[in-house]
Parts: C-alpha cells; structure tokens; sequence
C-alpha cells in the first residue's frame, strides 16, 4: 500500500496529460530512399574528439564519424574493425594488431600505423588530458612496426584491453590536435562532418567507406531537451528516430500508432544513483544503506518506467560474463533504514513530524523523466526523514558539476557496459578525475588490489573470480545506489528500414539504415 508521500505524483500526472495530447499528430509518409534521417537527442554533444569526451551524446557521434580497432556486434561481442586481427605476445605483455588495408580518413588520406601510434600516445604522454588515460594503466608505448601493424606494449598483461578499443576511442588522423578535432571531427566512420548549429549536427553519406556507402544521404543529430517536442516532432515527421530519449509513457503510445514501429531489445545501460563519499554524512556507510533500503525500486520501474528496466545490484547487465547473480537484493524497508539512521547518529527530532534527520541536495539534467525520477526518489526519501533538495540544471552544467565532484547527490546511467574493467574506472582509487572517473571519491584498497588483479589477468574464468568479489564490496560499500538496468527502446516510422538495437544504444546500424515506400 502506497504511503502519503508515494500517492501523488502532480508532474507524472500533468506528464501523461501531455503524452496523450500528442495523439493526434500525423507521421511523415512516403519517405525517399537516399533521404535525410534526424535523429533526436536529449543533450548534444560535448566534445567531438573521441579521446576526450566521456559524455552519451559525444558518443553516438563517435559512432558514426569514427571507428576503433574493434568494435561491437548486436549481441556485444567484440569483433574487428579497423584492425583485421590481433594476437597476444610475450605472455600478455604484448598485442598486436593488424590493419584492415585501403581504408580511408574523410579528407582521403589513407589510415596507417602512425595514426594508430598518435591517437595513443597523445594520451599516454599526457598532451592530451582525459579521463580515458584510466583505460590504458598498463600501457608504456604503442609502436608502428610496419604501415598496418601497431604493437601494444604493456608492463603487465591487461585482459581489458581490446574491449577499450571501440569507436568510444576512434582513431584520429595524426599530428590532429583536439581543438582541431572538435572544430573538424576527421575519422573512418560512415559518415563524415559537414556542419553543426548550436542544436543540430549534421553528417553526410562517406562516400569512400571501406564497407560501402551509407544507403541514407545524411544524418542530422538534433539535440531537443524537452521530451515532449521530441515526441511531436516525431509524430509530425520533423525528426524519425529515438534511441532511450522517449518517456516509458510516450513509448506506449507510439506502440499503439500503426505509423510507427517501436524497438526493444535488453541493453547494458546501468541507471544509479552517484554519492560523494567526501561528505560528512554521505561518508557513513550506514547512511548510504538507509538511503538504498528507503527506495522502492520496483516501484519505481513499475510506475515511472513502465517496466522497460530490471532492478540489479551491480553495474553488469543480467547475461554478462562477469556478473554476480548471487548478491543480496536490498529491499525496500523503511523500518529498517531508520533503525541504520538512528544508529549512525542521525536521529529523527520529531518522529514522524515535519522536522528532518539532515537535508541532501540531490543534482539532475533539466530532462522531464529525470526530474519526475528526483521527484519520486524525493518522496520516498521523506519517509525515512531525509529532507531533498531537487536542483536541475541543462545537461552541460550538471555534467560539469558531476565531473568536478560538486555534488552530493546525482543520478546518471553508464551506457554501454561491456567488461567488467569499467570497475576501475570508474571506483579505483586511482582514478579520481582528471585521472579516471571515481568522481565520488570510494577508496578501498581490498577492491583496488582485486580489480588490479582482474585486469592483469587474460583467461576470462580468472578474472571473473576477481570481478565476482570485487561486486561483493561495492554491494557492501555501497559508493552508487544501484537502480536499474534500462532496456533499450527505439521508437521509428515504419517506413525506416534497417535499424537494430545495439546492448549500449550504440547508432552503429545507421549505416544500414534506408527509407522504403510508406
């Protein structure tokens, strides 16, 4: 039974009001082939230079400007790309990988070996600061042994290694600085740069890709804030495609809509909630499971998500390799968080008056889902006398704000999980920004030295009993509240051909995208 603070929800009510308002707009019929396809976004893109920017939007550009060494099939294995093949040397201390030959960058000019060698060590000799540097800590140098062959050498081997070598970090022609990348994105990718206005990208058919030209003329990527404006431009065919940038509640409706087809398949995207363990009260670990057990996830997901995610307590999608399905779920228990809330020093002055144990600030995107979730999660909260304070700001300043740890609370998703080496990047104690992106500050040296293990280690079932353990202690630490793992969910006219979900969202099937006859 819902208590007072769970019963009403005034904006998912005003929400629903609006969805079904959009009912009535016409899609677009009869698309040409060859045609322009928009694709919507919520925020746009950061930084255009993949060996800098960490952020969603960057990334489904880096998808279709660039390629890695490898990439991803639609089950999220990884599969060559611009490399052909790889092997593994001097007992893992050595990788190295051969060029795919006559492939071109958008200006002409023909990838080789030295591009390779820049694009790295441009970021292992620190001209280039990122927080990727955390991706490659075993790295010393990569070497250009011919014209298609680069060697990877390593101080110790790193399992890690080719699953860190997608388009996420594409290959830049070289001598590119990243002020020269961002400006003009050069790559291999499908389709190349042609110009961008402060809310749209656009993209044009590579005519020299190495796979053939794309069957769409151009890709314009259309940043729209507001999720109701992406579901009208949808519906009246000023835009055609979103990939998880639709409300649950929309993507019903458009399931019903004959015009249109929705696509959903199980993703990797790990939704959480992101602490800063540096902060007097967030520091206690108590503190940090009272707030996990006063959540009702199930709640959540069954009303704001409709469904569409499973709850977890690890950041590894159900099926990954590495995952442990054997972790204690915590359960929603109001009881029992203020018993930890009292024991931790932070007793309730009233009972259950309107005075509160301690007041949080709890930071979001200006995204309509977000901010009903921060609602939702506000209320909740209230039960177990812990006063939110909701501060939401456009993408770009939040994301600042998370990446400088000036914050107490957030919520965001890590897209795209696909090794478990994430673990280190993103909770070693070692990769507190601009090193890595520990932005929460967890420092533990038990999980350190198990994910340190993990990544030195090539056979898969050996890493996995470091992986397995290492979950163990962020379930028991409890740096990131874990939420859900969201399905991915496309919503397209079904005029559009082509397109296949990928587990992180990825836009790679772009390239096989094409309108028929309505």
């Amino acid at each position: 039974m819902l208590s007072r603070h769970h019963a009403h929800f005034p904006a998912l009510g005003l929400f629903l009001l609006i969805t079904a308002g959009t009912a009535a707009c016409t899609p677009k019929s009869e698309p040409e082939i060859g045609a322009s396809l928009v694709v919507l976004l919520e925020s746009g893109p950061m930084h255009l230079d993949p060996r800098i920017a960490t952020d969603q939007a960057s990334a489904r550009v880096f998808d279709l400007v660039y390629n890695g060494l490898v990439t991803k099939d639609t089950s999220g294995r990884f599969v060559p790309d611009l490399a052909s093949s790889w092997e593994v040397l001097d007992g893992g201390r050595r990788y190295r990988f051969h060029l795919r030959p006559n492939v071109s960058f958008h200006d002409g000019s023909s990838l080789t070996a030295a591009d390779v060698v820049w694009t790295f060590s441009s970021i292992l000799d620190g001209n280039v600061i990122t927080p990727k540097r955390g991706s490659f800590p075993q790295f010393t140098t990569v070497e250009a042994v011919d014209e298609l062959t680069i060697d990877f050498h390593l101080l110790e081997p790193y399992g890690a290694l080719v699953a860190n070598l997608t388009s996420f970090l594409g290959i830049v022609p070289a001598g590119r600085s990243t002020e020269a990348m961002n400006r003009l994105p050069m790559g291999t990718g499908p389709f190349r740069f042609l110009h961008r206005t402060p809310d749209t990208l656009t993209l044009e058919a590579f005519d020299g890709y190495r796979d053939g030209r794309p069957k769409l003329d151009r890709v314009v990527l259309k940043e729209v804030p507001d999720a109701t404006v992406r579901a009208l431009e949808l519906r009246k065919g000023s835009a055609d495609l979103a990939v998880n940038a639709l409300p649950p509640d929309m993507v019903m409706a458009f399931r019903r809509n004959e015009a249109f087809r929705v696509v959903e398949d199980p993703g990797s995207n790990y939704s959480y909630i992101g602490l800063n363990l540096e902060d007097p009260v967030l520091s206690s670990r108590d503190v940090r499971r009272a707030l996990a057990s006063g959540l009702d996830r199930e709640l959540l997901i069954r009303s704001l998500w409709r469904g569409l995610a499973v709850k977890t307590e690890t950041l590894l999608p159900p099926g990954h390799w590495a995952r442990h399905d054997e972790l204690p779920s915590i359960t929603f228990d109001p009881d029992h968080s203020k018993h930890l809330l009292d024991g931790a020093g932070f007793p309730d002055p009233d009972g259950d008056g309107p005075d509160t144990r301690f007041s949080l600030v709890y930071k979001t995107s200006t995204d309509e889902t977000a901010l009903l979730q921060a609602q939702i999660i506000q209320s909740m909260l209230a039960e177990i006398g812990v006063d939110i304070e909701i501060r939401s700001h456009e993408f770009a300043t939040f994301y600042n704000d998370i990446k400088k740890g000036n914050f107490q609370l957030f919520s965001l998703t890590w897209t795209g999980i696909a090794d478990p080496d994430v673990y280190s990047l993103i909770l070693h104690s070692q990769r507190i920004p601009p090193a890595g992106s520990n932005r929460g500050r967890y420092r533990n040296s038990e999980f350190d030295r198990l994910v340190d293990a993990g990544a030195r280690e090539v056979d898969q079932d050996s890493r996995r009993a470091q992986y397995l353990r290492a979950q163990e202690i962020v379930a028991e630490d409890l740096p990131y509240i874990s939420l859900f793992i969201k399905a991915n969910v496309a919503v397209l006219p079904a005029g559009l051909a082509g397109y296949r979900n990928y587990p992180g969202g990825e836009f790679f099937s772009l390239k096989e995208v094409h309108w028929i006859d309505g």
